[in-house]
């Protein structure tokens, strides 16, 4: 997963990509290493998922248009359009499937 680079917004990508997966986060939130790693371990096996890292540390903005309050944050766009969207304690496995399931209906 990369980091969004400067000048790329949500908006933008999320029309661009049929699917993109953006994770929100912190320098201070340790949970939040730990779930992109795990992001990065399925992402490399579900290629037609784009994604991108948004610290907010770097990026507050980002965080505020988008009324992200905690972290971490995992927003996922299908078609431009939120489809999925967890925040604080979520299940990484949860959100995979729900993936892999609109991957499916997609194909």
């Amino acid at each position: 997963m990369i980091d969004i680079r400067s000048g790329e917004t949500i908006q933008e990508l999320a029309s661009e990509h049929s699917i993109i997966l953006f994770q929100f986060s912190s320098k201070a939130c340790t949970p939040c290493v730990a779930i992109r790693q795990r992001l990065e371990v399925w992402l490399s096996s579900h290629e037609q998922v784009e994604a991108r890292h948004i610290s907010i540390d770097a990026h507050p903005e980002l965080a505020a248009q988008n009324d992200v309050l905690s972290f971490p944050t995992v927003v996922v766009y299908i078609d431009g359009q939120v489809a999925i969207c967890e925040s604080g304690y979520f299940s990484l496995d949860e959100i995979f499937a729900k993936l892999e399931r609109l991957i499916e209906l997609m194909s």
